[in-house]
């Protein structure tokens, strides 16, 4: 919110940009929820404007395993209660047990999240996409893992229009240099 405020940024392509904010307003009960409906430019924007980047997948890794390797941000083993399960994204300083050994909440459900991973290989755009979100498509063998994800975990995300980029489980956290 004070983003949009200060900055005056307006997406090149708005379509379903902050979908979810009515009128183009943060709800109040939104404000400690992760920003989503936004695409890998406007997450861009917003860490330039914040004086900081989006992790690499490296360091998005490192992040989330520490330096000891962990299949989970909070262990060798899977813990659902240490995780978002599904019923919507939940506000980004919950469950402080699935920390990562760096601190960082939610790297295993909640949102996927954007990386600085663009990359185009010639027939394709795409970035990587990691750690899985609340939410587990059900039914079909098209769909992409859902759920919670391992922290060797990511999904290649095929960049097709800024409209169809934005949606309701991926979002972003931002990193700077230390």
């Amino acid at each position: 919110k004070r983003f949009l405020e200060e900055s005056a940024y307006t997406p090149r392509h708005p379509e379903n940009f902050l979908k979810h904010w009515a009128g183009g307003r943060m709800p109040e009960e939104m404000a400690a929820m992760p920003v989503v409906y936004v695409d890998l430019e406007d997450a861009r924007a917003y860490a330039a404007w914040a004086g900081k980047r989006l992790p690499t997948e490296a360091e998005w890794q490192l992040a989330a395993q520490g330096r000891d390797g962990r299949a989970w941000p909070w262990g060798e083993e899977f813990d659902a209660a240490r995780c978002t399960m599904g019923g919507g994204p939940v506000a980004v300083r919950s469950i402080p047990e699935g920390r990562s050994p760096c601190g960082c909440y939610h790297m295993s459900g909640n949102v996927w999240e954007w990386t600085e991973s663009e990359r185009d290989d010639g027939h394709t755009r795409f970035a990587i996409v990691r750690g899985g979100s609340w939410y587990k498509a059900e039914g079909s063998g098209w769909y992409m893992a859902g759920g919670p994800q391992p922290n060797t975990s990511h999904a290649k995300f095929i960049l097709m229009w800024p409209g169809l980029d934005r949606c309701g489980t991926i979002g972003f956290r931002c990193t700077r240099q230390i």
